[in-house]
């Protein structure tokens, strides 16, 4: 069995892609948080939005009849829940700054645990690090929920992309080059 580390190196552009997209999307998100809180919001809501018309769609007029009522009402969720992002928009912002904080500090652990798995790797202690910040942030977001939804949204996630592309970056660039086959 190949060390967690060891399996880094066929991934390694990833790393280095995903580092790099994560810092920009934390720049842009952390200069013009409350923008980028809107722009998420509505964004998640038309995607949401015309999956469900699209699933509403097939389950009505699909092939496939068995499930046509679960799936019928799966889509009907979806599409309410996707209106009520994109038309309810600070409603949606506050919604989602829950699902946020609950979000970093699920990473927040799976970081801890996977960096300690990881120390025989030299950039181990930044997905410590990442981890450590992730909960911090968590634990911000839901104490000043929903107060500062309007612009939390933004700022924090801002922050975390920017730990997480730091430690993307530190991974691939710990990890040995592919060998060429």
């Amino acid at each position: 069995m190949t060390q967690p580390h060891e399996s880094l190196s066929s991934s390694r552009g990833w790393f280095l892609f995903g580092g790099v997209l994560s810092l920009l999307v934390g720049i842009f998100a952390m200069g013009a948080p409350g923008l980028f809180s809107f722009v998420l919001t509505q964004l998640i809501g038309a995607l949401c939005l015309v999956s469900g018309v699209i699933s509403l769609f097939q389950a009505l007029f699909g092939k496939h009849r068995p499930h046509r009522f679960f799936s019928s009402l799966s889509a009907i969720i979806r599409i309410a829940a996707g209106s009520a992002l994109f038309f309810f928009t600070e409603a949606g912002m506050a919604a989602l700054t829950l699902i946020l904080s609950i979000v970093f500090v699920t990473e927040g652990i799976v970081c801890i645990v996977t960096s300690f798995q990881m120390r025989t790797n030299s950039a181990w202690g930044w997905l410590l690090l990442n981890g450590i910040v992730a909960l911090i942030l968590g634990g911000m977001i839901y104490a000043r929920w929903p107060l500062d939804a309007a612009w939390i949204i933004g700022l924090l996630y801002g922050i975390q992309s920017i730990f997480s592309g730091s430690a993307m970056l530190m991974m691939g660039l710990s990890a040995k080059p592919a060998a060429k086959t």
